[in-house]
């Protein structure tokens, strides 16, 4: 897959800041786990911000939080990608906050890029939540 990604890869109780980046031309189209932001299984990492970051032209997603708890995503903006833009992965993830976000031009990553992935994806959202237990406030798709 073409486009580089950014994982925060089991990091339980290290708070993470990610503010002010552009990500461009990110994420491998097809490839499980490779997007342009991505936390996977961190457990609680209460005091993470992810915040005022740019996506665009994606290859594949944008912001996804897997198995991960307690991460603010805020002021961020996702623009003309392919797959779900702001992703709660599977259902397991908790007491995230997703605030003053925009997505804008989320588009279908065609069925031969992907086969491989779960039915979600042949139906991308701008905001994927799976799991109520998190807080959605003042987003615009």
């Amino acid at each position: 897959g073409i486009g580089n990604h950014f994982i925060v890869y089991h990091t339980p109780n290290v708070p993470q800041i990610i503010q002010g980046v552009e990500i461009k031309n990110s994420g491998q189209k097809g490839i499980l786990g490779r997007y342009p932001l991505h936390f996977h299984m961190s457990e609680s990492v209460f005091g993470s911000v992810v915040s005022k970051n740019s996506v665009r032209d994606s290859n594949q997603r944008c912001y996804v939080i897997h198995g991960s708890h307690n991460v603010t995503l805020s002021e961020n903006v996702a623009y003309n990608n392919f797959g779900h833009c702001y992703m709660l992965e599977d259902g397991g993830e908790w007491d995230n906050l997703f605030q003053n976000n925009i997505g804008v031009r989320t588009k279908v990553l065609p069925i031969v890029d992907h086969p491989k992935h779960g039915l979600s994806d042949h139906f991308p959202s701008t905001f994927w939540i799976t799991n109520p237990a998190n807080e959605i406030i003042g987003n615009v798709a």
